[in-house]
């Protein structure tokens, strides 16, 4: 079978802080006791204490991150951290490949073409390489190339033509941001591809975000119905997660339990700050369950790709880098009945506005503030 992945990595850690042993996390990822065993151990960190023995409570939790009184125990502690272990996971494949299998002579005849019509005739690698048939028999270009980044060559990186002209991506650090763990269980994104295969007929609502400058108070939360290219927004306070449910609870009492069943059933967020809470909106004001909520894979925009697709009609009215904080929850409704009002190619001519409004009716969309607007007068220009 293959590696863990950063998610099935995820799912080992909320077990754990719902104190499953290697049994029941084994069962549930479908993988063999002893690979859970062994990934735990390998990769569980250490947080040293001032007593060197374990605590009274070791015994009863597989780790300290399912133990209620961690917090004040000054015993050595024993943690599981997916991030942690998917990073180191990594760095160990990936410095296995920074060696190469070239010898010093190699090295010494490939350095000697790259210092002389590089560095001293300004040529480009693709132009070196080819005039040189010599380099052919040792190694490919982009063997080349990869010794230049990683230092075995004389030659420097910024000394290659156009490296500096387009833009490098560095990997940044990344940091999980859900509040619980926990409620992953039952909720990843394997979780919703599973439940939708099995309920095809129900809808799919994506929830994401659009902020503006990063000093604003505001953001909008899109809601999308994929199946009709339809998506409207709730002014919240940005990076809230307790008011993002707020907002949304508010929006569920208006329609009633009945209509959020049938409207709002599979529900998918990504693991966002603002979606710390997401889970709470299954439950209603009577504890009565009304719908499914699921979590996109770490990182990964392609889980929900068409709420951030949608987005791009946003910022025909709302460019990135402009502030929010102008916005009115009636200025949020105008800017998305324009949006649900403009043609798509794709709904073969129809306005996701008339597909909502033929299969949930005129008072759903009254409800959530979206109106008809005249085709011709569809108005996308970007507001102060």
């Amino acid at each position: 079978m293959n590696r863990l992945t950063i998610e099935e990595r995820m799912l080992i850690q909320a077990c754990i802080s719902k104190n499953m042993n290697y049994t029941e996390i084994a069962n549930r990822l479908g993988r063999n006791k002893s690979t859970i065993s062994r990934e735990i151990s390998t990769h569980m960190v250490i947080k040293e204490g001032y007593f060197e023995k374990d605590c009274i409570h070791r015994k009863k939790y597989i780790l300290c991150n399912s133990c209620p009184y961690r917090t004040g125990c000054h015993h050595q502690k024993y943690y599981y951290n997916f991030q942690e272990a998917d990073k180191i996971s990594k760095g160990l494949r990936s410095s296995s490949r920074k060696f190469t299998r070239l010898s010093a002579k190699e090295i010494e005849i490939i350095n000697n073409v790259l210092l002389e019509q590089i560095r001293r005739l300004k040529q480009s690698l693709h132009h070196a390489y080819v005039s040189n048939p010599n380099l052919a028999k040792i190694c490919c270009e982009k063997t080349i190339r990869r010794l230049i980044y990683n230092g075995f060559s004389e030659i420097k990186a910024h000394e290659l033509r156009k490296f500096v002209v387009y833009k490098h991506c560095y990997e940044k650090p990344k940091e999980f941001q859900l509040r619980d763990i926990s409620v992953l269980i039952g909720r990843q994104f394997s979780d919703y591809l599973k439940f939708c295969s099995n309920h095809k007929r129900y809808n799919v609502v994506q929830y994401d975000s659009v902020i503006g400058k990063t000093i604003d108070e505001f953001a909008i939360l899109t809601i999308t119905f994929i199946k009709y290219e339809f998506q409207f927004g709730l002014l919240i306070k940005k990076s809230n997660p307790k008011d993002v449910v707020v907002k949304i609870k508010k929006l569920f009492r208006l329609l009633g339990s009945h209509l959020v069943k049938e409207i709002f059933q599979i529900n998918l967020a990504d693991n966002g700050v603002e979606f710390s809470y997401f889970n709470d909106i299954e439950i209603d004001d009577n504890d009565e369950f009304i719908c499914r909520t699921f979590f996109t894979n770490p990182y990964k925009a392609t889980d929900k790709p068409h709420c951030e697709r949608y987005h791009e009609f946003i910022r025909y009215i709302l460019p990135k880098g402009k502030s929010l904080d102008f916005l009115t929850q009636e200025k949020v409704n105008w800017i998305f009945s324009q949006i649900n009002s403009y043609v798509r190619k794709e709904l073969n001519d129809q306005t996701p506005y008339d597909l909502m409004r033929r299969k949930f009716g005129q008072n759903f969309l009254d409800q959530i503030g979206i109106f008809r607007v005249e085709k011709k007068k569809v108005d996308l220009r970007q507001i102060c």
